[in-house]
């Protein structure tokens, strides 16, 4: 709790002119009622120059929960997102949570005017309801603001609110920051649980099951025994029942190499509202969750970003190196309208629809995260899919929920545009913003496919 300041908001001035004019005017006319009347001000200015300070005693609790009922982890008995011990609540960039301050007056004394003021982060956007409060509190009696905010990637932390309350004469008020018990901080850096992969895959050993036999765990067939086949993989079974010798063969599992890449062209740096991420916001957030989940996972995860003329690029790896050149350039791709460099190396082009293709490993998985509110996206996947690469696409909608004519039409044409790219065969995941961004690569990518 910061430290009580405590302000005399009325000096007794007007009282003591009001008295004046009073007395006077009685004297003039007369008139003794009006000359008792001039004294009851005096009563005033004596209330608030020998007045006792106040000493408001304040109960406060803050309790932040993610708007969707989504968990994020383990979540409590009572389908709660579960809290770290320092009273952290993670959620997706873009996603709203509801923060309830409840403040109860925790004194004897009835306090008969409460002034609150929340301490929302001031990065982060507030949505719906108010932060702040008035109120008249009787003993043990209690009052709740309750608002949504927006989040934004990063974490941060709510401040104790600030609480002004005033005397019975309202001359006197008390400001002061209570401490504040619960969640005090909000986290958008959560990570995906998993993310389905795909069909390419290469020639090494790994987790994506094949059509074809090999080194595996899997039972995939048996054939005829031909010399030079391992001793372990001879069928005994039989061979004890017919005399003739047969070879087991396993589903074979290769490894998959992905890259993700991010559309950062300015195009990318539009929003449905000026209250709302644009859409490079989400699209990173989207590329930075799915490429740490893959790693964890052990799949080698590149990183590609198209920005004006150059692709830089981070190749395809699950090493320390890999995971802190990712990190840069994600955060330059996010900030590339602002900073206008590159932590690593990249190459230039005139022509990324056509450069991109090329430059990809031939077996890799193509993860695209783009709002494809003009052509380009939808070009680069067709060349993609020409090529044979298995590709996913998540685009955040940037005009979706509008209502003028313009918008709208828009809206149209991205609708038309998400459907050309599904006719090549990609996987389209048209990402609004009310959806959380674990539950749509969890759930909505799909399930992992043999080749």
């Amino acid at each position: 709790m910061t430290g009580r300041t405590v302000d005399r908001l009325d000096g007794g001035e007007w009282a003591i002119a009001a008295t004046l004019v009073f007395a006077g005017f009685g004297l003039v006319v007369g008139s003794q009622l009006l000359v008792v009347a001039a004294t009851l001000p005096l009563w005033y200015v004596a209330a608030a120059v020998f007045g006792t300070e106040p000493d408001t005693m304040l109960d406060v609790r803050r309790r932040i929960t993610v708007s969707d009922g989504s968990s994020r982890g383990s979540t409590t008995d009572d389908g709660e997102p579960a809290r770290s011990d320092s009273g952290v609540v993670a959620g997706d960039p873009g996603e709203t949570v509801t923060v309830r301050t409840t403040v109860r007056n925790a004194g004897s004394d009835t306090i008969v005017d409460l002034r609150v003021v929340d301490g929302v982060p001031d990065a982060v956007p507030v949505v719906s309801g108010s932060p702040r409060t008035s109120a008249t509190l009787e003993p043990l009696a209690e009052t709740t603001l309750e608002y949504e905010v927006e989040l934004r990637r990063g974490e941060y932390a709510f401040d104790d609110p600030t609480v002004r309350a005033r005397d019975l004469t309202g001359t006197m008020a008390e400001t002061w920051r209570p401490s504040t018990d619960g969640d005090d901080a909000i986290r958008c850096s959560s990570v995906v649980e998993s993310v389905p992969l795909g069909d390419g895959t290469n020639d090494y050993a790994g987790e994506v099951p094949t059509d074809e036999g090999g080194s595996g765990v899997e039972f995939y067939s048996v054939r005829d025994y031909e010399p030079g086949d391992p001793v372990g993989s001879i069928d005994w079974r039989r061979y004890a029942g017919t005399r003739e010798l047969a070879t087991v063969e396993y589903r074979a599992e290769r490894a998959t190499r992905i890259v993700c890449v991010v559309d950062a062209r300015s195009s990318q740096f539009r929003a449905a509202t000026t209250a709302h991420l644009p859409a490079i916001e989400r699209s990173v957030a989207a590329a930075e969750r799915t490429f740490e989940a893959l790693v964890d996972a052990g799949h080698p995860t590149g990183i590609v970003g198209i920005y004006a003329d150059q692709l830089p690029s981070v190749a395809p790896g699950t090493d320390p190196a890999t995971r802190r050149e990712a990190s840069r350039v994600l955060d330059a791709l996010r900030d590339s309208e602002r900073v206008g460099y590159w932590p690593v190396a990249q190459p230039d082009t005139d022509d990324f629809v056509t450069d991109l293709p090329r430059r990809l490993p031939g077996e890799a998985q193509v993860y695209l995260f783009s709002s494809f509110v003009d052509d380009d996206p939808v070009e680069l996947v067709a060349a993609l899919r020409a090529r044979g690469y298995a590709v996913r696409v998540v685009s955040p909608a940037v005009t979706a929920g509008e209502t003028d004519i313009a918008t709208r039409l828009e809206a149209l044409d991205r609708g038309t545009r998400l459907a050309r790219a599904r006719s090549t065969g990609a996987r389209v995941i048209d990402w609004e913003r009310e959806r959380s961004l674990g539950v749509l690569l969890r759930d909505a990518i799909g399930e992992v496919r043999t080749r």
